[in-house]
């Protein structure tokens, strides 16, 4: 009994054959053994067949044993073979319609003797009979020593009877997993195999040593939180959830988009690695996803994480019979559950059971990706050290959304209104928000980031570096999506609107620019689909993300100022790709209008200042390998950028002429307003005055309110508590937030200075544009 393709027995004389019958009632038992004796014959006396009979599909229940010991005694040589009976329901397995009534009645897969009676009644060949890969004894013995030690003393024949019968379980789940398919795979007997486990005994009773406890104690206190941490994933159960996830994906296009050949490698991942998938976080049903791509396509189900609260009455069982995780918020101080959970987390990788989280561990308020929160990558890599799993992939998971019902939430937030409470009413209002027409899913998946070793605990830089090596991947594979795209024009043009034709040719040039820097496009601007670009223009519109104004002679499409907000979301889900291209721009028109003297040093010291300003909000490269990617767009912009740079103002005015459409104000003005929102309230502040983040944030949202209506910020995307928050680190990364003195009330004043002056320079950046945009022939022609 192994891994591997099931196969019959080999023909043998039936006192050479020991038979584990896996029947869970009286029906079944009579159906296999049935076969037996129709297959192997039954000559009486010592020929009769060898059997015995458990329940071991039932569930993780104790098994009676004694039968089973017994025969195992009697000989060393036979093959040990398992025999389970596999129900059919031809309708339920076609389309895996889980009805209401299945929820009363039990999964039909797993019928009670009374629907078996009735299905054999109505076809007999409806119950067939799996057989496992047969093992002779003398081998399972042989396994069981090398994996277990061989048991604890006198118990050692019990255990290994206990070792027989989860080996000849696992044997039918493969044989199983055959008819029904991968997506049902779920591990087994977890409890038994950690509580058998060498590395878990030695690990328990190094524990027991230093805290001078005996290991029995340690050994009774593991069982409770055994029980409490390990997920028991069921077929019904995961039946059940993907049916709940098609209901919340019930405003989409009924099918994903993934590119099959990502979607092959990831099956091959999952097959031969240990694997954790990391989603990007936006929404609420983001994480559904993976779940989702994973049970639609029959790959393995994923195990994901959850906080101990969810653990409660009915949803607290539903959660961890469809895979989940609960884990306590901290417990530091609480050994002998740490130890657990990470040898459980140690035999999912090695068993090759996925695992899934949210990269960021919250929804990004913003749209671009959040700074990582290490917690669960920490207890994965610390598992992996502690019993030396190797070879660990983690996999970048970027679902991207036409749109995402969370991001008026998010604008609420960020400008200061309260956060709707979750409750039940909540929870239906957003289901029912869910049906609205939403667009279509794209799924991207990253190329893996593998841990061929894990770091040690203690090794805080490693696991930074790792994060970081996940972020960019996830970066780099997010695509351009027509959302986003139109976001990023209309909120560079605002207030003016732009015409169709207008849009199109802008949209075209931002696919072009795009495809020569590999970067990824969703399939309408991929294709340049006109039908599909129009659909999703009519969901966007009819959404109120999109304003469309069609009774003049050109149709003009528009953001409405109170959505700026809103749309600001969606352009930062993308902005990242453009970042290197904004700093460049930026810088050379800062340099316009300086002397005719070499520009290059003072090009390459804006573009360090303008990493520096912005560091709180996007990921960068070490520098030097940042100046060579900023070198490369250059070039692309102009093969002879450094002629041009050390040309002078000329020669900048050049560059810049090349660098259509501008996209720099587009991305990185928010930042600034709100910056100088911060900078303006510290600088005003007395001497000896105190910073109180609190206090200075709600400050922050009643003054950016003001800016806004004085239309000294340019859009209400740049009133944000967030965007607040990380001016106000700029500030302490500045040394600005102290106890103000005349000295650092200066350098806040020149900060100020400094930022609005970059608003003034995106402005002209902005004026440019729309005077490119006027210029375009009517319709875009």
């Amino acid at each position: 009994m192994a891994d591997g393709t099931p196969r019959a027995p080999v023909a043998s004389a039936a006192a050479d054959r020991l038979y584990i019958i896996d029947a869970r009632n009286r029906v079944e038992r009579r159906v296999l053994l049935d076969w037996v004796h129709a297959t192997a014959g039954d000559l009486g006396g010592d020929q009769a067949p060898q059997w015995a009979s458990l329940s071991i599909a039932d569930g993780d229940h104790a098994l009676d044993l004694d039968a089973l010991e017994a025969r195992l005694a009697d000989a060393s040589c036979r093959q040990v073979v398992p025999l389970r009976v596999a129900w059919r329901i031809p309708h339920f397995e076609r389309e895996r319609a889980l009805k209401f009534r299945h929820l009363i009645f039990g999964d039909p897969r797993q019928p009670g003797p009374i629907r078996a009676r009735l299905i054999l009644w109505r076809d007999r060949r409806r119950a067939q009979i799996l057989v496992g890969e047969a093992a002779t004894e003398d081998a399972l013995r042989a396994r069981f020593l090398a994996r277990t030690g061989g048991g604890d003393g006198a118990e050692g024949g019990s255990e290994f009877a206990a070792f027989v019968a989860r080996q000849a379980g696992l044997a039918l789940d493969v044989a199983e997993r055959g008819i029904r398919g991968t997506r049902y795979k779920v591990p087994r007997f977890v409890a038994d195999s950690l509580r058998t486990s060498p590395k878990f005994r030695a690990a328990l009773a190094g524990l027991a040593q230093q805290l001078g406890r005996p290991v029995a104690d340690l050994y009774r206190e593991a069982r409770p939180l055994m029980k409490e941490v390990i997920a028991t994933p069921g077929a019904l159960f995961l039946d059940l959830r993907a049916r709940l996830d098609r209901m919340m994906f019930g405003g989409y296009a009924p099918d994903m988009e993934v590119d099959a050949a990502e979607l092959a490698k990831l099956r091959s991942v999952l097959r031969e690695h240990p694997t954790c998938i990391l989603f990007t976080h936006k929404t609420y049903i983001d994480g559904a996803t993976p779940s989702r791509l994973a049970y639609e396509n029959d790959l393995p189900m994923l195990h994901s994480f959850g906080g101990a609260n969810l653990d409660f009455a009915v949803m607290g069982q539903f959660f961890r019979r469809s895979g989940m995780i609960f884990i306590r918020r901290s417990f530091q101080d609480q050994p002998v559950y740490k130890l657990v959970l990470r040898h459980y987390i140690a035999w999912l990788l090695a068993k090759r059971f996925p695992l899934s989280w949210a990269f960021e561990g919250t929804r990004s308020r913003l749209g671009k990706l959040m700074p990582p929160k290490y917690g669960l990558m920490k207890y994965v890599l610390d598992a992996a050290h502690a019993t030396g799993t190797g070879d660990v992939h983690f996999v970048p998971f970027v679902t991207s959304f036409d749109l995402i019902r969370d991001v008026e939430e998010y604008a609420a937030e960020q400008t200061g209104r309260s956060k709707k409470p979750e409750s039940l009413s909540w929870f239906l209002g957003y289901m029912k928000s869910l049906r609205a027409p939403s667009g279509r899913i794209r799924i991207d998946i990253g190329e893996p980031v593998v841990i061929e070793r894990a770091p040690g605990p203690d090794d805080r830089r490693a696991l930074e570096r790792i994060a970081f090596s996940v972020a960019v991947e996830a970066n780099r594979v997010t695509p351009l999506t027509v959302t986003s795209v139109l976001c990023l024009i209309l909120l560079g043009t605002a207030p003016r609107g732009v015409t169709e034709g207008e849009m199109r040719v802008t949209i075209a040039r931002v696919a072009a620019w795009a495809r020569e820097r590999d970067i990824r496009l969703s399939r309408e601007l991929e294709s340049g689909d006109d039908a599909a670009l129009a659909a999703t223009l009519d969901t966007l519109v009819a959404s109120g993300l999109l304003t469309r104004f069609t009774a003049g002679s050109e149709t003009v499409y528009s953001i409405d100022p109170a959505h700026h907000p809103m749309a600001s979301y969606y352009r930062n889900i993308i902005a990242h790709h453009f970042l290197d291209r904004a700093m460049i721009e930026l810088a050379l028109f800062e340099l316009r209008d300086a002397d005719s003297r070499d520009a290059t040093d003072a090009f390459w010291a804006k573009v360090d200042r303008l990493r520096d300003l912005f560091k709180f909000e996007f990921f960068y490269p070490p520098r030097d390998v940042h100046r060579t990617a900023l070198e490369a767009e250059l070039g692309r912009i102009d093969p002879a950028w450094e002629k041009r740079l050390a040309s002078g103002d000329r020669g900048v005015a050049q560059l810049i002429r090349r660098c259509q459409p501008l996209v720099g104000h587009a991305i990185l003005l928010p930042f600034a307003e709100a910056y100088s929102v911060v900078a303006d309230i510290l600088a005003r502040a007395a001497p000896g005055d105190a910073v109180d983040e609190k206090m200075l944030l709600d400050a922050a949202l009643v003054e950016g309110r003001q800016a806004w209506l004085l239309r000294r910020i340019s859009s209400e995307a740049a009133i944000g508590k967030l965007l607040f928050a990380n001016g106000l680190s700029l500030m302490r990364h500045r040394g600005l937030a102290e106890t103000a003195t005349p000295d650092g009330l200066r350098a806040r004043r020149a900060l100020l200075v400094e930022l609005r002056g970059l608003a003034n320079v995106m402005e002209s950046m902005r004026l440019a544009t729309l005077a490119l945009a006027d210029r375009l022939p009517p319709h875009g022609g």
